[in-house]
């Protein structure tokens, strides 16, 4: 597997007042479409009537998460292309960023989506809080599956295959229920969390309905975002048409 890299990212923030959602932020990162091919990575539906709607679109399903480095396209054969939240399983995050740029013609944009590290912190927050009241002194932490290619991490990634790199974050928040929160933590807690699980939900549920009385709702912090580069010019190619 791939190290990331060590040194965190400055990124480009949106101004307040003028925050957008991730489905916008894509949009506005690809710019006017061209007449070649844009592939969009992974199977978001919220992005796919935005991609399809540039023109002619390679969708490259769920299953290349693992082997982005094997993209069935040919060398600069896209414009563009569009990968959310498919970097999270991918063993080797250089080869799939290269992968990418491989891909995409001279002067083509690459948007890649994900999470950033402190990505819903509430519902780790409430994970640890929980299982240390039911004993566990030392909580392994809840999984977090943009772990490999955060978005924290974003712009050292592609600087080493992309040009004119810019990070953008999408911060927004969401209200849960005491059964939407108790599914989350279901899905996302550690194997061996040294706790059986009914124990640590009925610490769970009663903080979260603490919070919803009070509060309306259990309220998680989201922050996502994209990270986009340029695929530079290689000696003797032509941009992508």
């Amino acid at each position: 597997m791939s190290t990331p890299p060590a040194t965190n990212t400055a990124t480009t923030t949106t101004p307040p007042g003028d925050q957008v959602d991730l489905v916008t932020a894509i949009t506005v990162a690809l710019g006017a479409p061209g007449t070649g091919v844009t592939v969009l990575v992974g199977d978001d539906r919220d992005i796919q009537p935005v991609v399809r709607a540039r023109g002619r679109v390679v969708v490259v399903g769920a299953d290349v998460r693992a082997a982005t480095d094997a993209l069935p396209l040919r060398d600069g054969a896209a414009e563009a292309l569009v990968a959310v939240h498919a970097l999270r399983e991918v063993d080797d995050v250089d080869a799939a960023i290269a992968g990418f740029a491989r891909v995409v013609g001279a002067g083509g944009r690459v948007v890649i989506a994900a999470n950033a590290l402190a990505h819903r912190r509430e519902l780790r927050g409430l994970w640890a809080t929980a299982a240390r009241d039911c004993g566990v002194v030392d909580p392994p932490p809840l999984l977090d599956t943009d772990e490999r290619f955060s978005l924290d991490h974003a712009q050292a990634w592609l600087q080493r295959h992309l040009t004119d790199v810019a990070v953008t974050p999408v911060r927004g928040t969401t209200v849960l229920d005491t059964a939407q929160a108790l599914a989350l933590l279901r899905a996302e807690r550690p194997a061996d969390a040294g706790v059986t699980w009914d124990l640590l939900a009925s610490v769970v549920e009663s903080r979260v309905r603490d919070a919803v009385a009070d509060h309306g709702g259990f309220t998680l912090s989201t922050l996502t975002g994209i990270a986009t580069g340029v695929v530079a010019a290689k000696s003797g190619s032509a941009p992508a048409k």
